[in-house]
């Protein structure tokens, strides 16, 4: 029986959903991403929630998964390194927009009206498109300030960002790290 991958969204974007499929398990490191496997149960996710759509992608998955791993890989090294570096000093490094728009001119978009939204279809390689959609996220969080807004968990063993909205979130999730701590810290106390 296949065992499905838990991956954590918690943003509802691209750009980050794809750095949080890194993440820490009982106190190891762990990356979510070292097939094609994964990167189609990935994909397939994203498409259930929304995050991606099937008007974005429907090309055969399969056929070109495999040639995503290491483009997504290397896109997520680099996307957690500059997020890191903003939920700590607030800003990005210099020239990381002008990388992120050369990966998008890769495979640029037309668009399509879906009800009352207006959807970025990348033109070009299905690899090519999927790294344009993710580099298109991250500019445009720069571009609308919310990337101002990125936070690590609180949960010093857990690598998971997020975008904190209301400025007085401090987990990744209550069901991943919150309530986990909570129950903790009453444990503690009891114990006492």
């Amino acid at each position: 029986m296949a065992v499905e991958t838990k991956f954590p969204l918690i943003s509802g974007e691209v750009s980050l959903d794809l750095v949080n499929t890194e993440l820490v398990r009982h106190g190891a490191r762990h990356d979510l991403l070292t097939e094609s496997k994964h990167v189609i149960e990935w994909i397939n996710t994203l498409k259930r929630h929304n995050v991606l759509l099937d008007e974005q992608f429907n090309n055969n998955l399969e056929e070109w998964a495999v040639d995503a791993v290491t483009p997504l890989r290397d896109i997520r090294s680099l996307l957690r390194r500059e997020y890191e570096k903003m939920a700590t000093e607030g800003k990005p490094s210099i020239g990381l927009i002008s990388y992120l728009q050369s990966l998008i001119k890769e495979a640029p978009f037309s668009y399509e009206l879906k009800g009352k939204n207006l959807i970025p279809i990348p033109i070009g390689k299905p690899v090519d498109a999927l790294v344009s959609l993710i580099a298109y996220n991250a500019v445009s969080l720069y571009a609308t300030n919310k990337l101002e807004s990125i936070c690590q968990c609180a949960n010093p063993e857990c690598v998971l960002l997020f975008i904190d909205s209301n400025g007085r979130r401090k987990w990744c999730s209550m069901k991943i790290c919150g309530n986990r701590k909570k129950v903790t810290r009453h444990q503690q106390k009891n114990k006492q």
